[in-house]
């Protein structure tokens, strides 16, 4: 049996964020555009479980569970976009400790999981929705 890719990794880290969003949000994603206001709201509710800086009241997710919500959650963002606008995932490993999952669309390298990560990590200042509207609409200008 051949060795799963990266895109094959990330296909399916997108449908366990359909699946978890039914299951846990009571909500329908499809791959749309629209969808991505709806992970924006999951997002939201991450960051809020995650403990505030100096607080000991009550323990968040650990830092495995927070790199699956990032895989999860950044490939299906990552997956949105590719079935909009095309691109190939990659991996790259030039000047980083480890390797960094990327999309390629339109010749522009972006990353979708990096961004989820700021995401739950930052709150709204790193909101994908809008996010989604900037790439689109450069994307839209051939950019």
């Amino acid at each position: 049996m051949p060795k799963p890719t990266i895109a094959d990794m990330m296909q399916a880290y997108a449908q366990d964020a359909v699946d978890f969003a039914r299951q846990r949000f009571n909500m329908n994603l499809d791959f749309t555009e629209s969808s991505i206001e709806q992970v924006e709201r999951i997002l939201t509710q991450l960051h809020n479980a995650l403990p505030k800086s100096g607080s000991s009241a009550g323990k968040g997710p650990s830092q495995d569970q927070i790199d699956t919500m990032v895989k999860m959650w950044g490939g299906y963002v990552g997956e949105v976009i590719r079935r909009r606008w095309g691109g190939d995932w990659t991996t790259e490993t030039a000047a980083q400790p480890g390797p960094v999952i990327t999309l390629r669309v339109l010749g522009a390298d972006i990353f979708p999981p990096a961004k989820v990560y700021k995401r739950i990590v930052n709150g709204s200042e790193d909101n994908v929705w809008h996010y989604y509207q900037i790439l689109s609409r450069d994307f839209a200008r051939g950019k």
